[in-house]
């Protein structure tokens, strides 16, 4: 089968999107299949020095009248326009949106990825006019798909609830945790709390700073603990915090000067995915209250490091989780205190939660991811 993907996140390998496509495409590239791929780039995106070289799948750069001038007009006529004509010049017989971002009208057999419904069901991070348009345009594209792929049970639903979609055009597809990420051995986690003067106990939390991530609970919950615990414990945080303070960014320095933990809180800005590994094996646990997830790949990365988790029950995170960690109401903050103090008071419980979390992450695996894809691929069958 003639397989054309989308490749508009294929520069940004490490957001969500661009994660995923990258997997399949290493995957597609290293096990070649009876199916032929071309991966369509916008240019606008890439120079003709950059395009990429896979081997057994071809690369395609993607012009647009508006490459040089705005690239928002740019992205849209891509995904409106130029993908659809350059997919029907290659004589494609399936035709792959990893994101949510098709075409409104499908001329060609067509397979949407939804990771999340969050620009339409999170208040916060609906944006303005243009952005809701925008979304309006990808739900109906959306609807219009042969078939759809859900990252979760929960993403199902929403597609299911919220695009008026029938079940059985959605199939659930879990995404996993980089390979890399791993327990690593001690004299590693030394070198990297060494790096970030990290002396002391710490839990950890990377995932965002936007208000559904909810780190306002986290930092609310960690204040009481510290005040029930015998020994200083640090509440570090990684990832690149917002410029400025917003309805999707609430201030979390506020907060933290609220409780008066300021001296208790390290924030560590952008980390690496090696770093990442060592803090999610070295810290004593990672918590994870968002409100509201597609799928909630941080909690798996750290169950697959080895730590002990503590996310919240809702969405899909709960789903994800499992029995490989502690589910909490996202938004009870006596609940996360507790469990703080709990695992961090008990190494026994902080033994278990690790040998269960490590259990968990192996029901998760790329290989697994991609051989699900494809049978969803074989589902459209040969097209002449």
């Amino acid at each position: 089968m003639r397989i054309a993907i989308s490749g508009m996140f294929w520069t940004e390998p490490f957001v969500g999107s661009g994660q995923y496509l990258h997997h399949l495409v290493d995957h597609f590239a290293s096990h070649p299949t009876d199916h032929s791929f071309t991966l369509l780039i916008p240019r606008f995106r890439v120079t003709e020095h950059e395009q990429p070289t896979i081997p057994h799948i071809q690369t395609v750069l993607v012009p647009t009248p508006f490459d040089r001038h705005n690239e928002n007009l740019a992205k849209l006529w891509f995904e409106q326009i130029a993908f659809g004509q350059v997919c029907r010049k290659l004589r494609a017989e399936l035709v792959h949106v990893p994101y949510f971002g098709p075409p409104r009208l499908a001329l060609l057999p067509l397979l949407v990825t939804v990771h999340d419904l969050i620009p339409l069901l999170v208040p916060e991070n609906r944006g303005g006019r243009a952005v809701q348009l925008y979304m309006r345009l990808a739900a109906a594209g959306t609807r219009h798909a042969h078939l759809i792929i859900a990252d979760s049970l929960h993403t199902k639903q929403d597609v299911v609830r919220h695009l008026g979609v029938s079940p059985e055009r959605v199939v659930v597809t879990h995404l996993a945790a980089s390979e890399a990420l791993q327990p690593q051995p001690r004299e590693q986690i030394a070198a990297v709390e060494e790096r970030f003067q990290l002396a002391d106990p710490y839990i950890f939390y990377i995932g965002g700073f936007q208000a559904h991530k909810n780190l306002e609970t986290a930092i609310r919950a960690f204040a009481r603990a510290r005040a029930r615990l015998d020994r200083r414990v640090v509440f570090a945080i990684a990832g690149r915090q917002p410029t400025s303070v917003s309805a999707i960014f609430p201030d979390i320095n506020r907060v933290i000067l609220e409780e008066n933990i300021a001296s208790d809180v390290v924030f560590l800005g952008a980390i690496s995915e090696e770093q990442k590994a060592s803090l999610m094996s070295g810290c004593q646990a990672f918590v994870f209250p968002s409100r509201y997830e597609g799928f909630g790949l941080p909690p798996l990365e750290a169950m697959q490091c080895g730590a002990p988790v503590l996310a919240s029950a809702t969405t899909s995170v709960g789903e994800i989780v499992g029995d490989g960690g502690l589910r909490l109401p996202p938004d009870d903050v006596e609940a996360w205190a507790a469990a703080i103090v709990r695992v961090l008071g008990d190494e026994t419980e902080r033994a278990r939660l690790r040998s269960q979390g490590l259990r968990r992450a192996q029901d998760f695996s790329w290989t697994r991811t991609v051989q699900q894809t494809l049978l969803v691929y074989e589902q459209f069958g040969p097209r002449g």
